[in-house]
């Protein structure tokens, strides 16, 4: 009877310390695979063209390829490497040149126009034969003359209020004849219809103011 009383006592002793202690388990939890495969991320699929993912797992950007030109050749690791048969510098600025020159040509000149303070040009047409007018020398070299260009010490010409730049008039003094064309204006003082270049004189021996005899 006492025996049974201790071993109850004891029970109970043992049951009160257990709950009073907290109860330590491992509990062991079974994944089956397709649980895994759930959790493994999935490639995402990139259309080039869309609706079209037929045969197209993953695609990734590559760059695009550039076909060099027709005979170019790869730079050998320098800069401005130029491709086999283009110009080089000196004939480039030979052409452009050549181009300047050719378009410099095409330029047609302005139509002459009398220098400021003097009328119309009137037409030229003396009679044939000879004529005798008044005639004198001018010397302004370097300076324009007003068919172009400018006056030059062995310039050959003669000036003329209304005669055509480039007609050619022959003159006739003391023995000596010569042609010349007309390259200029005036002379604009009264009585003097002709003004010889100092060349043009020169060769006809002018004094520089007389009479002279002239055709056309």
């Amino acid at each position: 009877m006492v025996a049974a009383v201790v071993c109850g006592a004891a029970a109970a002793a043992a049951l009160l310390l257990l709950a009073n202690r907290g109860v330590v388990a491992s509990v062991t939890t079974r994944i089956v695979d397709d649980t895994y495969a759930r959790l493994r991320p999935h490639p995402r699929v990139i259309e080039p063209v869309a609706g079209d993912v037929a045969g197209v797992a993953t695609q990734v950007a590559s760059p695009q390829a550039v076909e060099p030109r027709a005979g170019a050749v790869a730079p050998q690791g320098g800069r401005g490497s130029a491709s086999p048969g283009a110009p080089s510098d000196a004939e480039v600025r030979r052409e452009l040149a050549q181009v300047q020159r050719e378009q410099r040509a095409a330029k047609v000149a302005p139509a002459f126009q009398n220098p400021v303070g003097v009328g119309p040009v009137a037409p030229f047409q003396p009679a044939a034969g000879w004529h005798t007018s008044v005639a004198s020398v001018y010397t302004d070299y370097g300076k324009p003359i007003a068919c172009g260009g400018v006056l030059a010490p062995n310039q050959l010409g003669v000036a003329h209020k209304t005669a055509p730049c480039g007609a050619l008039i022959t003159f006739r003094y003391n023995g000596r004849v010569v042609r010349v064309p007309v390259i200029d204006r005036g002379p604009y003082i009264a009585g003097r219809e002709w003004d010889l270049t100092g060349a043009t004189a020169q060769l006809l021996g002018f004094p520089g103011l007389d009479f002279i005899e002239w055709s056309v």
